[in-house]
């Protein structure tokens, strides 16, 4: 496969300008007087669009308390259409609440989420914002009533193939009033790896299933034709159309619910008012950003690996806060890498960054993109958060948290002064996710992901110690469900799965603690096993105002191991946690290996073993300022381990009774402050001594300049959205 230098910009050829003016038929211009490659116009539509002339006239008729009911009314819709998908659906992340619904404008725009992941929800806007210019008036297409649309591309959905999107229009006596919409990742799209994310893609072809915004209903009916298309380019076609049902169910819900408002409050009136809830979060989210301090907030961030390869690739973040506007600048991040699937969109990026902006900074408005008229974005035009053309997007998810885990340390010094308690430290900014495919125990195709993730641990605060196995910082309202239930239709069976007492950042405040877990291969010769994270060489997640950042991730993994056979005869030397399986009296055997949490899938077999962790949240302030009894009672609670209560934290006790010895600790921690002063050193020494450091030379081959990749918008920008005010 042909491949571009590192850093060039990669277009797909397409039927070219000079062709599109004599490509007209009866005519009429059709579908073919445009490339038939990607808008690369629609996906600058983030903002919303310009208010319509009918929305206008209806925002002086609107009454305040019935536009505060309409908010309500129309909110529980969303919350009972995201229930409806988690209780439809069969894949994992559908079933524990990565689900994102949304009631949009007719233009397109986002004005209702009810979402357990907010990313997903602001970027389902721009499938439908491409329906809006394509499909409305293509008469070999059209929008009518009783119509559906599937989209998976990630160009217009801004992750990557597995997350995928059904949204149907709603209309009132034959006028377009708005669309319904819900997204969700699911865990198969027949790519060239099972699990829904290619970590040796070289190219998006490699990807799977690749939909941008096709009609696969009408008349209120799906396709049969379509879907068993789909079907037959899964590994999973059973959950594959069941969770595409489960989409278009809970959006008829919502759809007869809006009928019922609109009949009762008037077609005006519900098109005025789905607008007001966009013009109002905008204003009241740049009022909120005008109250902050001015200032300059950097923080680069490091990803650890291209897929099957290891290597260093930067995300160099600085927000700029001004007036009444935010701005993220990424010049100086790593260029674009071919061949790799460590690249993202940069809509994908922006959509991660809503992550914050509506779950921490305005966690007090509606989550609509109506905020974004108070951010504005800065991309490099050549880099690998800028992709471009053909290159694989698989990973994107871990580009973007990487960029996440900047937004929120920013965003954390950016708020301090004024609101202490929305400066908290990170949550696990990193994925440690266990892909599978293959027969199940019942010989039915299956293809997946454990919900591990949504039991990773919360931030430390400025008061308080973090939330242990809180949920996944991008979708803090999804759940990691029990076992049993992920055991009853896979192959698998859970050894243990419990809190990991290495897996959080120590500080004053510690992290929460994310979950270990040991997972068995079972009843099962047709399987394959792998994972989806970054992290084991460079920690993901860094703590905040002297708190300590994670561990690295890592894998265990033990073929033709004994544990089966040790379970049979109820061996009680099995290991309960992910720290027994250190221990010497383990009596589990096979050939065992290390790995990155960043694994290709392999062939796997009955009885095979692996284990892994989900991250804990970092650490917050100095861990010498932790009071000794808190580390006691994390002791006791075995959510700590003595090395570190004694080399972290310098706390002197007993180790049988857990008696504080305070007068030793004091002299301790006041040894470790000498120390401290003794071993400073000036920044201008400081800087002179670690400009000369670098990281080897093969881990710097997609880094671009080192220490300051050159990548700049060196480009023309391109014509950006009017801004709706």
């Amino acid at each position: 496969m042909w491949s571009p230098r590192a850093g060039a910009s990669v277009w797909t050829p397409g039927v070219t300008a000079s062709w599109n003016k004599f490509l007209k038929i009866s005519g009429r211009i059709t579908m073919l007087s445009m490339s038939y490659g990607r808008d690369t116009e629609i996906v600058h539509h983030l903002r919303p669009e310009p208010m319509t002339a009918e929305e206008a006239a209806a925002q002086n008729q609107i009454d305040d308390v019935e536009f505060e009911i309409f908010k309500h009314k129309m909110h529980m819709i969303g919350l009972e259409g995201k229930e409806n998908t988690m209780r439809l659906g069969a894949s994992s992340a559908m079933r524990f609440g990565d689900v994102a619904f949304g009631i949009f404008t007719a233009q397109g725009d986002l004005s209702i989420c009810a979402t357990g992941i907010y990313h997903h929800a602001v970027l389902g806007q721009l499938p439908l914002k491409y329906i809006v210019k394509h499909w409305v008036k293509e008469p070999s297409v059209g929008v009518s009533d009783g119509d559906s649309f599937f989209y998976n591309d990630p160009f217009y959905g801004g992750v990557h193939n597995a997350d995928m999107g059904l949204a149907v229009p709603v209309f009132h006596e034959g006028k377009l009033l708005c669309f319904v919409g819900a997204a969700v990742h699911t865990g198969e799209c027949g790519g060239s790896e099972p699990g829904g994310t290619v970590t040796a893609a070289k190219s998006k072809y490699d990807e799977g299933l690749l939909c941008p915004p096709i009609k696969i209903g009408e008349n209120y009916q799906l396709k049969e034709d379509l879907l068993n298309m789909f079907a037959a380019m899964n590994r999973d076609p059973r959950t594959m159309i069941l969770d595409i049902k489960a989409r278009l169910a809970a959006t008829r819900i919502a759809q007869r619910r809006i009928l019922e408002v609109v009949e009762e409050k008037g077609v005006d009136f519900f098109l005025g008012s789905l607008r007001k809830v966009l013009a109002v979060t905008g204003e009241a989210a740049k009022k909120k950003v005008a109250k902050l301090n001015d200032g300059i907030y950097r923080q680069p961030r490091f990803l650890d690996t291209l897929g099957e390869e290891n290597g260093l690739l930067k995300v160099d973040l600085t927000i700029i806060k001004k007036g009444d506007k935010i701005t993220m600048n990424l010049e100086h991040s790593s260029p674009l890498v071919p061949d790799t699937p460590a690249n993202s969109y940069f809509q994908g990026i922006i959509g991660l960054s809503m992550v914050y902006f509506c779950g921490w900074l305005f966690h007090d408005l509606p989550s609509n993109n109506g905020l974004l008229e108070a951010i504005d974005w800065e991309f490099p035009d050549n880099s690998f958060i800028n992709a471009k053309g053909d290159v694989a997007t698989s990973i994107a998810p871990l580009v973007q948290i990487t960029f996440t885990h900047g937004m929120f340390q920013c965003g954390a010094r950016m708020t301090y002064s004024s609101d202490p308690s929305r400066s908290v430290a990170c949550w696990f900014s990193g994925f440690s996710i266990p892909m599978f495919a293959g027969l199940n125990q019942f010989g039915e195709p299956v293809a997946d992901i454990t919900p591990e993730i949504n039991a990773t641990g919360c931030g430390a605060r400025f008061d308080m110690d973090g939330v242990n196995a809180a949920g996944a910082f991008f979708a803090t309202m999804a759940d990691c469900s029990d076992v049993e239930t992920t055991e009853a239709g896979n192959p698998i069976m859970y050894s243990f799965r419990n809190y990991f007492n290495n897996s959080y950042g120590h500080g004053k405040f510690r992290g929460g603690a994310g979950v270990g877990y040991g997972l068995i291969v079972h009843d099962t010769q047709n399987f394959m096993l792998g994972s989806h994270g970054g992290g084991s060489k460079f920690p993901t997640t860094q703590g905040l105002f002297g708190g300590y950042g994670l561990p690295t991730l890592f894998l265990r993994k033990v073929k033709g191991s004994n544990f089966k056979e040790l379970l049979s005869h109820s061996d009680q030397r099995l290991p309960h946690s992910l720290a027994d399986i250190f221990e010497d009296g383990n009596p589990e055997e096979g050939a065992m290996e290390h790995d990155n949490i960043s694994m290709v899938v392999e062939p796997a077999f009955d009885g095979d073993t692996m284990y892994a962790y989900a991250g804990g949240g970092a650490g917050y302030g100095d861990v010498l300022e932790r009071e000794p009894e808190g580390v006691l009672k994390d002791l006791a609670d075995g959510l700590v381990s003595h090395w570190a209560a004694r080399n972290v934290y310098h706390v002197v006790y007993d180790e049988e009774s857990l008696r504080l010895d305070e007068d030793g600790t004091r002299k301790a921690r006041d040894e470790v402050r000498r120390n401290r002063i003794r071993g400073g050193k000036s920044y201008d020494d400081f800087m002179t001594e670690w400009s000369k450091q670098a990281p080897p030379q093969h881990i710097l081959k997609y880094y671009g300049d080192y220490p300051i990749p050159n990548t700049t918008m060196t480009e023309a920008k391109p014509v950006l959205q009017k801004l709706a005010s």
